[in-house]
C-alpha cells in the first residue's frame, strides 16, 4: 500500500517524507523515528494547535507509553533541528504543540507502507536507518534479527511476528518489560524495549542489543572461567529472576537462550530476555502502574506447559500451575549446566559425578529436586545458599577437622587403657578435642543463623513492598481505590512498619530511611522527618549515635529543620554532626557535615555562606558517590542559585550549563535533571538582560515539572517564582503582579503562613505592588512579613533585615517618618551585602536615610547621604533600564534638593515631591 509524500521546507531544515529524513543547513541529521513521525504530523498541521492527545493517538496509537515519551520526542526534535529552525515548534502550556511560519510543501512521489519478507541487509520495515544483519532465530511465525544503524552502526535487536498469537506474545513482552523497568531496583538486568510496531504485519518489536545469548557465548567463554567465576555469573541470573519474583513477575521459560550475556571490561554483564511467556501472579498490578495489559488476556491456565521442557518442573507436567519454585526448577538445571560446562545438555541420572564440590550438589539437589516442597522456595533462598558458599565450606572442614581429631584421641585411649599413668592425659586430650568440636560446631550454627537472619530479612523486606506498599495501590485492596495517590500510599504502607520487622531494627532502619527520601522527595517534610529521626534512633541503637548509617540520617534531618524553618534545631544538629565528624577527613563526612549546613544557610538567604558549603558539597559527592548523579545534580542546582544570588553570573551561567550539557549526554531519562537546571539558569540570564531567552527556559522547563511532578510539587513553585522574578526584572508589571500573588498563595497553601519561605514570598510580592504605586498594599504585606520574621529568625538576620528596608521604604513615601527613621536605625547593609553579594545594598540605606532626612528639612545632612547613595545605585545600574523606585524616588528627590537650593527653597523641594494626600509623588508622573 503506498501513500502520496512531501518535502517539507522551513528555515534550514528539509524533512523528506518518502526517505523520512530530516536534513539541516544539507546536512542529514540523525533523529529518533518517533519525533520525526511527530515534526510530520505538525507539518500537516502547520498553523494548527494540535492536542497532545492527538499526537499521542496518531504516533503512538495502540502502543503503552508514558508520560515523558512526547515532551522527550519534542525536545529530541528541538535539538535536532537547531536555535533558530525550532523557534517554529511552539509549546501550547497544557495544551499541545504547534508549528508556526513559512513552511514550503512538495509531492516528491509515493512511500511504502507494508514490505515483503525479510533477507539479509534490507532495511528494517519502518525504520529504515536500520538494517537487517543477522537472523539470530527463527520459528513458525516469528524472526529475530540483529539489525545495524546505517549510520551510527548501533546495533538493536528486532523481533518479528506474522500472526496473531506471536503477536500476542509481543505485546505480553511489552507489558511484561514495562513493569520491570518502571518498577525494579536494578532495571539493567532485563533487556529494555524501544519501541514497538502492532498496526500492520510484520509486527515487531525493537529491543535493546544485550549481548550473545548464554549457549554462543559460554562456546566461545565458558572453559576459560574457574568455579568462582561461573558462580558469579550465574547469581547474576538468579538475583535478576529474584527482583521479577519481587514484583510478580514468572519468567517461564529460563534457558540459556533467553540470557544475555556481554563481556565488559569488569567481566561478563548478564541481561534476562524473552518474556513473551511470562505471567503476573498480580495482573491487578499493572492497573495500580497505569501500565495496559497487552497480551495479558489470554487465560493463563490455558498456557502451563508452555516453555522448554529441558527446564520444565515436573510439576508442571501433572498439570500443576506454575509458581516461583518453577523456575527456581530451571535455575537448578542451569547451574549445573553451567558448572559442568553442559550448557543445553540434560541432567540426567549420575549427574553428580560432574559437580566436584559437595556443596554445590547438594545446593542443586536442593534448587532441582521432583518435589516443589522439598525445593528451595525462592530465587533469593538459592542465591543467599551460593553466596554462603565459602563460609558453608570453610565450616564443615573445620567441624571435620574437629571430628577426626576427636575420633583420633578416643583411639588412642582405647589403645591405652593398659597404661593408667597417661589415662588423666589421655582425658584431657579427648576434652579439648570435643570442646573444639563443639566451638566449631557452635560457629557452624552461627553462621548458619547469620544466613537464616539475612534470609529473613530480606523475605521481611520483600513482603513489605509487595503487601504493604505495591499492593495498597491496587484498587481492590486500598479503600481511595483508583483515586489514591503515591502520598496515599505511602503513608498507609508506613503505618504498618512498626509490626512488619520486630526485631529486625537495621531493616526497619533501612526502610525507614528510604520512606524518609521519599516523603522528602515529594514534600511531606514533617512526615520526612519523623522517619529520618526513627532510623536514625535504630541506626543509633544498633552501631552507637557516631556509626556512619546513624550520622547520615543526622545530615538528613538538618536538612530537613532548615527546609522546615526551625533554624536553632537545624544548627544544633549541624554542630552535634561537626563534632562527631571532626577527626574524619573522607569525602563523605565532608558532604554530611557541607549539605546541611548550605541547606541552613540558603534557607536564611546567607547565600554568601551557602557557596563556600555548596562547593565543598559537590566536591565530595563526586569523590565519594561519582555515579549517584541525582544528588550531585540537585546540590549544583543549588549551587547556580547561590551563584546568582551573590551576583556570579559568569559563574551561574558555566555551572548551569556544563550542568545541561551532561545530563542531555548521559543515558536515561534526565529530562527532570535539565528541568531543574533550566529553571536555576533562568535567574542569571534574566539578569544578565536575556529576559525572552529567560522566559523560554522556564516554559520548556515548566512543561517537565508539571507532566512529571505536578502543579502542586515544590520544584513547580520554585519555576513559578522564578517567571516572576524575570517578569520582575524586565519590568514587565502586569506579569510581575499576577505570578506575585500566585506565588505567595502556593507557599502559603503549602507551607503555612508563617513559614519562612511564605514571608519571602509575602515580601516579594508587596515589591510588585510597590513598584506599580500601589504603596498602601505594599505596605501591609511587607509588615506582617517583617513582624513574623523578626519574630522566627531574629531582627538581625539577613530576611529580617530585607523586609525591614522594604517597609522602610514604604513608611517613608506614606509620610510615617518616625516608623521609616526606627526601621532604618535597625539595618545593617553589611548583613545584607554578605548574605547576598550586592554592594548596591549599601548605597540604597544611604539613599533611603537620606530622604528621610530630607523630609524632615534637613537638607544639610539630607544631601551627602542622597549624593552617595543615587551615584552608587546609578553606577550600579544598566542606564537603558527602568530604576527601582526606591532608587527613582531618591534621585528625584536629590534633583529636587539642588534645585530648591539654587531656588533658596527647601520647603518647596520637599512640597514638589508629594502628592495632595501627602504620599510622595511617584517619579513618573
Amino acid at each position: 500500500m503506498e501513500g502520496t509524500a512531501y518535502t517539507y521546507r522551513f528555515g534550514s531544515a528539509e524533512f523528506d517524507e518518502a526517505r523520512f529524513e530530516l536534513r539541516v543547513a544539507g546536512l542529514p541529521v540523525d533523529v529518533e523515528p518517533r519525533a520525526l513521525e511527530v515534526l510530520a504530523y505538525l507539518l500537516r498541521h502547520v498553523g494548527e494547535v494540535v492536542g497532545k492527545d492527538a499526537l499521542l493517538e496518531h504516533v503512538w496509537a495502540g502502543r503503552v507509553t508514558v508520560d515523558k515519551v512526547l515532551p522527550n520526542a519534542i525536545n529530541k526534535l528541538r535539538r535536532a533541528l537547531g536555535e533558530r529552525n525550532a523557534r517554529h515548534l511552539t509549546t501550547q502550556q497544557r495544551i499541545g504543540y504547534r508549528f508556526d511560519g513559512p513552511v514550503a510543501r512538495v509531492a516528491v512521489g509515493t512511500h511504502a507502507t507494508e514490505r515483503g519478507s525479510l533477507r539479509a541487509d534490507d532495511r528494517v520495515p519502518g525504520r529504515d536507518n536500520f538494517l537487517l544483519r543477522q537472523r539470530l532465530g527463527e520459528r513458525p511465525g516469528s524472526e529475530v534479527w540483529l539489525a545495524e544503524h546505517a549510520k551510527t552502526l548501533e546495533r538493536r535487536v528486532y523481533k518479528f511476528a506474522s500472526d496473531g498469537e506471536r503477536l500476542r506474545d509481543l505485546k505480553r513482552e511489552v507489558t511484561v518489560s514495562r513493569l520491570l523497568q518502571e518498577s525494579a531496583r536494578h532495571p539493567e538486568a532485563f533487556v529494555d524495549i524501544f519501541d514497538w510496531n502492532f498496526e500492520s504485519a510484520p509486527y515487531f518489536l525493537e529491543c535493546e542489543y544485550g549481548g550473545s545469548n548464554l549457549v554462543e557465548w559460554s562456546s566461545r567463554n565458558l572453559s576459560a572461567l574457574e568455579g568462582p567465576a561461573r558462580l558469579a555469573l550465574f547469581l547474576q541470573v538468579a538475583d535478576a529472576v529474584a527482583e521479577a519474583h519481587a514484583l510478580g513477575v514468572l519468567h517461564k521459560d529460563l534457558k540459556p537462550a533467553n540470557i544475555l550475556v556481554e563481556t565488559r571490561d569488569s567481566g561478563p554483564f548478564v541481561r534476562l530476555t524473552d518474556f513473551g511467556n511470562a505471567s503476573l501472579l498480580d495482573p491487578d498490578r499493572l492497573e495500580a502502574l497505569g501500565i495496559t495489559r497487552l497480551g495479558m488476556t489470554v487465560d493463563e491456565g490455558a498456557n502451563l506447559l508452555s516453555g522448554t521442557p529441558l527446564y520444565m518442573a515436573p510439576e508442571l507436567f501433572a498439570g500443576q500451575p506454575p509458581n516461583a519454585r518453577s523456575d527456581v526448577f530451571a535455575l537448578g538445571v542451569l547451574l549445573y549446566q553451567l558448572l559442568s560446562d553442559r550448557i543445553g545438555r540434560p541432567m540426567v541420572s549420575g549427574w553428580e559425578k560432574d559437580i566436584d564440590d559437595a556443596l554445590l550438589r547438594e545446593d542443586i539437589h536442593l534448587a532441582t529436586n521432583g518435589d516443589p516442597e522439598c525445593r528451595f522456595a525462592s530465587a533469593v533462598e538459592l542465591a543467599a545458599h551460593l553466596r554462603q558458599l565459602e563460609a558453608r565450606r570453610a565450616h564443615a572442614q573445620d567441624a571435620e577437622h574437629a571430628a577426626a581429631q576427636a575420633r583420633a584421641a578416643a583411639q588412642a585411649l582405647a589403645r591405652s587403657r593398659a597404661r593408667r599413668p597417661f589415662v588423666i592425659i589421655l582425658i584431657a586430650t579427648l576434652g579439648i578435642g570435643l570442646a573444639v568440636a563443639l566451638a566449631l560446631q557452635q560457629a557452624a550454627l552461627h553462621a548458619r543463623n547469620e544466613a537464616r537472619a539475612e534470609l529473613e530479612r530480606a523475605n521481611a523486606l520483600s513482603a513489605f513492598l509487595n503487601e504493604d506498599l505495591i499492593s495498597r495501590s491496587n484498587p481492590r485492596v486500598f479503600a481511595k481505590g483508583a483515586s489514591a495517590s503515591l502520598r496515599d500510599v505511602l503513608l498507609a504502607a508506613r503505618s504498618r512498619l512498626d509490626s512488619r520487622f520486630t526485631g529486625q531494627p537495621l531493616t526497619e532502619a533501612g526502610v525507614r530511611a528510604s520512606l524518609g527520601g521519599l516523603f522528602e522527595s515529594i514534600d511531606l517534610w514533617a512526615e520526612a522527618e519523623a522517619e529520618t529521626r526513627r532510623a536514625m534512633d535504630l541506626y543509633a541503637g544498633a552501631g552507637g549515635a557516631n556509626s556512619r548509617d546513624a550520622l547520615r540520617q543526622r545530615s538528613r534531618l538538618a536538612r530537613l529543620l532548615s527546609l522546615l524553618s526551625r533554624h536553632e534545631e537545624a544548627a544544633a544538629e549541624i554542630a552535634t554532626l561537626k563534632q562527631a565528624l571532626a577527626a574524619r577527613a573522607d569525602a563523605e563526612s565532608r558532604y554530611l557535615v557541607a549539605a546541611p549546613s548550605a541547606s541552613y544557610n540558603l534557607t536564611r538567604g546567607e547565600m554568601a555562606l551557602a557557596v563556600p558549603d555548596l562547593e565543598a558539597a559537590v566536591s565530595a559527592v563526586r569523590e565519594f558517590a561519582p555515579a549517584n548523579t541525582m544528588l550531585s545534580d540537585s546540590l549544583r542546582t543549588q549551587l547556580i542559585f547561590a551563584y546568582t544570588l551573590t551576583g556570579a553570573l559568569d559563574a551561574a551561567q558555566r555551572e548551569g550549563k556544563a550542568l545541561i550539557d551532561e545530563a542531555r549526554a548521559r543515558p536515561g531519562d534526565n529530562a527532570i535533571a535539565i528541568a531543574m537546571a533550566e529553571v536555576a539558569l533562568a535567574r542569571s540570564t534574566s539578569l544578565q538582560k536575556r529576559p525572552a531567552e529567560a522566559f523560554a527556559m522556564l516554559d520548556e522547563a515548566e512543561t517537565v515539572i508539571v507532566e512529571r511532578l505536578g502543579t502542586d510539587h515544590s520544584q513547580h513553585l520554585r519555576l513559578v517564582n522564578e517567571q516572576f522574578g524575570v517578569a520582575f526584572r524586565t519590568p514587565d508589571w502586569p506579569r510581575a503582579l499576577v505570578y506575585g500573588e500566585r506565588v505567595y498563595k502556593m507557599v502559603r497553601d503549602k507551607l503555612g503562613p508563617d513559614h519562612g519561605q511564605t514571608l519571602v514570598s509575602l515580601v516579594n510580592w508587596g515589591r510588585a505592588l510597590y513598584e506599580t504605586g500601589h504603596v498602601a498594599e505594599a505596605r501591609e504585606r511587607f509588615a506582617e512579613a517583617h513582624r513574623k520574621l523578626a519574630e522566627s529568625q531574629g531582627p538581625n538576620a539577613p530576611q529580617t533585615q530585607d523586609a525591614a528596608f522594604a517597609l522602610a521604604a514604604t513608611e517613608a513615601e506614606l509620610g510615617h517618618l518616625d516608623a521609616a527613621q526606627a526601621l532604618v536605625d535597625g539595618i545593617d547593609a553589611d548583613v545584607l551585602v554578605a548574605a547576598q553579594g550586592n554592594r548596591d545594598w549599601t548605597y540604597m540605606v544611604e539613599a533611603l536615610h537620606g530622604l528621610i532626612l530630607f523630609h524632615r528639612g534637613n537638607m544639610q545632612a539630607a544631601l551627602p547621604l542622597l549624593e552617595s547613595g543615587v551615584k552608587g545605585l546609578d553606577a550600579g545600574k544598566n542606564p537603558d533600564s527602568e530604576p527601582e523606585r526606591i532608587h527613582a524616588v531618591c534621585r528625584r528627590a536629590l534633583a529636587t534638593l539642588h534645585q530648591g537650593r539654587k531656588e533658596g527653597s527647601g520647603q518647596a523641594a520637599r512640597a514638589s515631591i508629594r502628592s495632595d494626600d501627602g504620599t510622595l509623588r511617584d517619579p513618573a508622573t
